[in-house]
């Protein structure tokens, strides 16, 4: 495919897939030629929204994998079947854009990456929140190295009472992978994670709780009765990396805590500045800066634009890494390396001893591994 080709993609799962409609119909070299869901009300409702054509719409994904004039997908469906639906993929030659998290385990996130690899397709996990002004402009500051060398971090993203589809796939372990930490921590480990370099982790202790679940308390619609519960609505982890840097964060999906809070945040610490990220600061300042300006400490906001999609950012970086042949920035490998942490989380919570974690490149070779030893 040549830089001046137009790529001709599909959605896969609209229901949370809206986003990606948005990013390809909005990219100048990108056509959306299909769009795919079980449910017939949900694809009417979106393909009514965004203009698609009745001959573009399908209820089975395998039609859209068998069409020729498609290039690439992005999976937008429960998280049990990314990985089937990526094989399938990449048996059909089409590139992948994979929503979070990128499987259920580890051994399902290994088996996309290998098969991306043998097919010579590009596999990308759509980490929205990298794509914020806010991370863009942080990571832009640490790559010029104001931060210096960042030796700490803590990320965490809390929710009052927020409990998904209680009973449904989203509570069920085998097919969702886990719960709030899987959900929800897995967007801030990866913001750290990224910020950090991507530093190569070594051991992992954490803990996980469910008090909320398993009472049908705190559940988004509220008025459920207790059923099928058997994942956390609460996860934290500490982190030790091969560089000396070191991670704690946290995730829940409902706590006893201040009502209508949904932010999550990041905060770094390196050995020339640190920073603060927070969603929900007031007054739009998201990120603060923290350094020495003449030996006094000194606080730096900057002034970024508000309300830019995460997602249509990613999306179009996805479209132009297919287009151009170059790796995305966050490729299948980053997408392991959350699961492996998260596993290890989950198996340091039930033996209550620190986990060793398998380094991500003895079973995984990556072409470019973005991390420092």
């Amino acid at each position: 495919m040549t830089p001046s080709s137009k790529l001709r993609a599909a959605v896969i799962g609209v229901g949370v897939g809206w986003n990606h409609i948005e990013g390809y119909q909005t990219h100048p070299n990108c056509e959306l030629a299909a769009i795919c869901d079980i449910n017939p009300a949900v694809l009417k409702e979106r393909g009514d929204r965004f203009n698609i054509p009745e001959s573009r719409r399908f209820t089975d994904y395998r039609q859209v994998l068998n069409s020729s004039e498609i290039d690439a997908i992005s999976i937008a469906l429960p998280n049990w079947l990314h990985e089937p639906v990526a094989l399938e993929a990449f048996a059909h030659g089409k590139h992948v854009l994979c929503e979070k998290p990128l499987a259920v385990s580890v051994e399902a996130g290994r088996r996309m990456i290998e098969a991306a690899r043998a097919a010579h397709k590009t596999l990308m996990v759509c980490y929205n929140h990298r794509y914020r002004p806010e991370i863009v402009w942080l990571k832009g500051e640490i790559r010029a190295g104001d931060f210096g060398h960042i030796y700490a971090a803590k990320a965490g993203w809390l929710r009052e009472g927020w409990i998904p589809t209680h009973g449904q796939w989203f509570t069920q372990k085998e097919r969702a992978g886990g719960g709030a930490l899987i959900d929800l921590g897995v967007h801030v480990l990866d913001l750290a994670l990224w910020l950090m370099g991507y530093p190569r982790p070594v051991a992992v202790s954490g803990a996980t709780f469910a008090e909320f679940g398993p009472r049908g308390q705190k559940t988004k619609p509220r008025d459920v009765k207790p059923a099928h519960f058997d994942v956390d609505d609460m996860g934290l982890g500490f982190v030790r990396f091969a560089n000396g840097a070191v991670l704690q964060f946290e995730s829940a999906w409902a706590s006893h805590r201040e009502p209508l809070q949904d932010g999550f945040y990041v905060r770094l610490f390196g050995s020339e500045a640190g920073a603060n990220f927070y969603t929900g600061a007031p007054n739009n300042e998201t990120v603060v800066m923290y350094k020495l300006v003449n030996d006094q400490p000194a606080t730096i906001v900057p002034r970024l634009p508000v309300g830019v999609s995460g997602h249509r950012i990613a999306v179009h970086h996805f479209v132009d890494c297919v287009l151009s042949g170059a790796e995305p920035e966050s490729p299948g490998e980053h997408g392991l390396i959350g699961l492996q942490i998260i596993d290890a989380i989950y198996r340091s919570s039930q033996d209550g001893r620190e986990v060793r974690i398998e380094s991500p490149e003895s079973r995984v070779q990556s072409p470019e591994f973005r991390g420092d030893d």
